[in-house]
């Protein structure tokens, strides 16, 4: 038996043992206490969670209730004690206990929330969907209203560890610790995103303005979430529904940003019905249209973008059932940029040697082909119910329909699109979860299927044929909490099978069926050294499959202007990940330093040829897929210092480093080292208004670890500096009501600039300064 092999069985039994524990203690405990014990379920009456350390006075002896929200009681059987149940934020209860065990031997108690106006308080806490046992870093609601008028990867820049990989200005993917795109799950209102996200010149078709807090797990989290996590999990979640509020609760923004004269409304609004306060809603939308972007020095035709998208959510909540349903449509129209399309191989070879366009039309709004329209819908039902004793029951299904055209001026001035395709998912999932004392066990499946076709009709061949897919999967998850940390221990069993069909340029078929199986496992956990000091580390096996268009796709790419072929015979990569992390906090500055090392077994990359292909539309570089053994290994740092309550100095730095495991050849498109830092300065007035003002700086380092035989030309863009300010003032208005007015701008030197990791560096400039301007009223 070899060591992997050995290594599974291992923790497959200690995820066996850490699951049946704390059922089998539960048992055997309840069996002994059902005669000389009693339990009080103490139950949070609007969210049906329970309530840890609730307390009762019983004979002068304080009892509190465990996580579980469980207060044992000592039984007599003459007992006639009144008791009263407290606990902070709650009111408080009064229990007969000879009349509440009479006829059980558990009673459940329900504390109503006590509600009073406080002044405005910071809560720091644990989102509810992540393990304290992995490393992530989460974004608030105040920094997403601080992003409208920015892409979600330019608000995920803000985390350590995270960067970007575009196509020109208006097209961006996130980058985890060097992971980007099929590597990256994106979870939105806890559902998989789905949609045509294959290509770097495919951006998330989400709008992250409808949601509370958006978190990054920098761990490979494959055990809860599926293949595909190798390298981070985004959570995007909405906040929880309104419910038995009475006073409807929304808020709007506007915002002008002078790059690309683009604007954006937003806006929310949320309540109850009369008749059914248990019964809440919340409806939410985005509207922005921008045109031409430019650089420091010259404009990006045809780069303007149009995308508005709108959702609504109904929800009900009575006891131990709640039930959900979610709706959104995204729209979006962009525009692909002249110089990326090419007319001849010398005009390919000159942009090249240029590094720019060879000529720029005047600023316009309108979008000109080519360019690209994406359709996503998603329909969401959950359900959650509480079984008592024996836990909580979560079911959840999705609904994804994501339709993408790509438009190129074709003769006659037909409105035929080149590219047409249709995706459709069915997600399903069932997690049942038990909270007992200091354990905690979690175990769940997913089954999702997967249509995708093309569009007959076209003209042209698509650049990947029709598929279907089919993912299932099964997972347990054992936790065990202490005083001062945690552990954890998961396993889960994935299968797959893709089945491809379509016809080449010479009228060949090609495609077929594809089966993969693979076993994902995670071992982590958290200690409190001390009030100031804790230590994360996960190690996780993660794995996925090769997507459909890197195996058989033959085509060029609109946005990034390559030409990209597929190999068949790839298999699927298969990722080990180390990741801890130390971190510091006092009064006066916070530490913490990520380090992670990553081995991955089949690394699916593109690189050229050195070779052009002639197709109608014109001359491409020929860019090929293919598989190597890599390494990974980096560091980030996040660092706070707050001298005095109105100063805080915040800086984030990242480095890693990637290499082919057999060769020690450099990987591409690996981010170079990096770091930001800004100084806010908060002023508040004694009635409650808001001056804000930060200065910020970013530095990004020169790729020097680079092979030239992996990319079109032998040099990596040099480094750069960009700076930015933002000055914001909040007042209060009559009943509660807040209006913000905020300014905001980045590289307000116009510095000229190109980043190593993006696509269109080859023919043009970066994004040159752009200042935004916002009005936020909340009500």
């Amino acid at each position: 038996m070899t060591f992997h092999a050995y290594f599974q069985y291992v923790c497959l039994f200690i995820v066996w043992l850490c699951a049946i524990s704390p059922t089998r203690m539960y048992a055997q405990k309840y069996r002994q206490q059902s005669d000389t014990h009693r339990t009080l379920l103490v139950v949070d009456k609007e969210t049906g969670r329970p309530i840890e350390g609730a307390y009762i006075l019983l004979e002068n002896q304080p009892l509190a209730s465990s996580t579980g929200g469980r207060i044992i009681i000592p039984w007599k059987t003459n007992s006639k004690d009144t008791v009263l149940v407290q606990s902070l934020g709650y009111k408080s209860q009064y229990i007969y206990l000879s009349e509440a065990f009479k006829k059980v031997n558990i009673q459940t108690v329900y504390l109503y929330p006590e509600i009073k106006i406080l002044e405005e308080v910071i809560i720091t806490g644990e989102c509810s969907g992540v393990t304290r046992n992995t490393v992530s870093n989460n974004l608030t609601s105040f920094a997403i209203n601080r992003a409208l008028g920015t892409s979600l990867t330019s608000l995920l820049e803000q985390v350590s560890g995270v960067s970007s990989i575009s196509t020109g200005t208006t097209v961006a993917k996130p980058v985890i610790q060097g992971m980007y795109g099929n590597r990256i799950l994106i979870i939105n209102n806890g559902s998989r995103q789905t949609g045509q996200q294959w290509g770097v010149d495919h951006a998330p078709e989400v709008d992250m303005n409808g949601n509370a807090s958006i978190r990054v797990i920098k761990g490979s989290d494959a055990v809860r979430y599926g293949s595909e996590a190798l390298g981070g999990i985004i959570v995007m979640e909405q906040a929880p529904l309104p419910f038995r509020k009475k006073a409807l609760k929304g808020k709007t923004s506007i915002l002008y940003g002078s790059n690309g004269h683009r604007y954006v409304l937003t806006g929310q609004l949320e309540g109850t019905f009369p008749f059914l306060r248990d019964l809440a809603w919340r409806v939410q939308g985005t509207y922005s249209n921008s045109g031409d972007r430019s650089t420091a020095n010259y404009l990006l035709n045809n780069t303007g973008a149009r995308e508005h998208h709108t959702s609504a959510l109904l929800g009900y909540d009575r006891g131990r059932l709640r039930i959900e349903g979610f709706y959104s449509h995204f729209y979006n129209r962009t525009g692909v940029m002249f110089s990326a399309q090419m007319g001849s191989e010398d005009l390919l070879a000159e942009r090249i040697r240029l590094g720019r366009p060879l000529y720029t039309d005047p600023f316009t709004r309108s979008i000109a082909y080519p360019y690209q329209k994406v359709t996503h819908q998603t329909a969401i039902g959950k359900m959650k119910f509480s079984m008592r004793n024996a836990g909580n029951l979560y079911w959840q299904s999705s609904w994804q329909k994501d339709d993408r055209q790509e438009n190129r001026i074709r003769r006659l001035g037909s409105d035929i699109p080149a590219v047409s395709l249709h995706l459709n998912s069915l997600q399903n999932s069932l997690c049942w979860k038990l909270n007992y004392n200091s354990w905690q066990t979690e175990v769940g499946g997913q089954i999702m299927f997967i249509d995708n076709h093309s569009q007959a009709g076209t003209g042209i061949v698509p650049v990947i044929p029709n598929y279907t897919e089919t993912q299932m999967g099964i997972y347990g998850i054992g936790k065990y909490n202490y005083s001062k940390g945690g552990i954890e221990a998961g396993i889960r069993f994935d299968g797959q099978e893709t089945r491809a069909s379509g016809y080449d340029w010479t009228g060949s078929l090609y495609g077929g069926t594809r089966k993969f199986n693979n076993v994902s496992y995670s071992l982590g956990g958290h200690h409190h050294f001390s009030d100031q000091w804790k230590l994360t580390t996960n190690f996780g096996l993660a794995w996925r499959a090769p997507h459909v268009y890197e195996l058989y796709s033959n085509g060029n790419e609109l946005g990034s202007g390559m030409f990209v072929k597929g190999d068949s015979t790839m298999h699927s990569e298969r990722s080990y990940k180390w990741i801890s992390s130390i971190s510091y906090s006092n009064k006066v500055f916070s530490a913490r330093m990520d380090g992670y090392l990553q081995w991955i077994s089949g690394y699916i990359y593109d690189e050229p040829k050195k070779e052009t292909i002639t197709v109608i539309s014109g001359v491409y570089p020929v860019f090929q897929y293919k598989q190597t053994p890599a390494f990974f290994r980096g560091m980030d740092f996040d660092f706070h210092f707050m001298p005095i309550n109105s100063w805080d100095y915040h800086l984030i730095a990242s480095f890693i480093r990637a290499n082919e495991q057999t060769t020690g050849n450099y990987l591409p498109y690996i981010p170079s080292s990096r770091f930001s830092h800004d100084l806010s300065w908060l002023h508040e007035t004694k009635s409650h208004s808001k001056l804000r003002l930060s200065i910020r700086h970013r530095f990004v380092a020169k790729q020097t670890r680079f092979d030239s035989n992996t990319d079109l030309i032998p040099y990596t863009p040099p480094a750069y500096h960009l700076l930015g300010f933002a000055a914001s003032f909040e007042c209060p208005v009559k009943y509660g009501y807040k209006l913000q007015f905020m300014i905001a701008a980045d590289n307000i030197l116009n510095k000229e600039y190109k980043e190593y990791t993006n696509r269109s560096r080859y023919y043009a400039h970066d994004m040159g300064s752009d200042v935004r301007c916002v009005v936020n009223w909340s009500f």
